[in-house]
């Protein structure tokens, strides 16, 4: 079973946009520190929320470098969404 870490209150905005079928996302330069850099077995959650309608996607974070993360698309029930900065 995997390890979750935790950062209280972090946020950040995305660097550029998502597909629906993109396994990773970029966050503003800098901002990547915020969070936790999950080694082998480790993994954090992060809600992804579309400005234009407040849409939600939750995402299973399973790397971080620097500023890039390896994310698991869908989680807990909710939908992969396309996100555009910006909007």
């Amino acid at each position: 079973m995997a390890e979750f870490l935790f950062a209280n209150n972090a946020a950040t905005t995305l660097a550029s946009g998502i597909g629906t079928g993109d396994l990773s996302l970029t966050v503003a330069i800098g901002t990547g520190s915020l969070f936790p850099s999950p080694s082998a077995g480790q993994q954090f959650n992060v809600t992804i929320v579309r400005a234009s309608d407040n849409a939600y996607e939750i995402v299973k974070v399973t790397a971080r470098s620097t500023d890039t993360f390896t994310i698991v698309r869908a989680q807990e029930s909710t939908t992969a969404r396309s996100i555009v900065t910006g909007k």
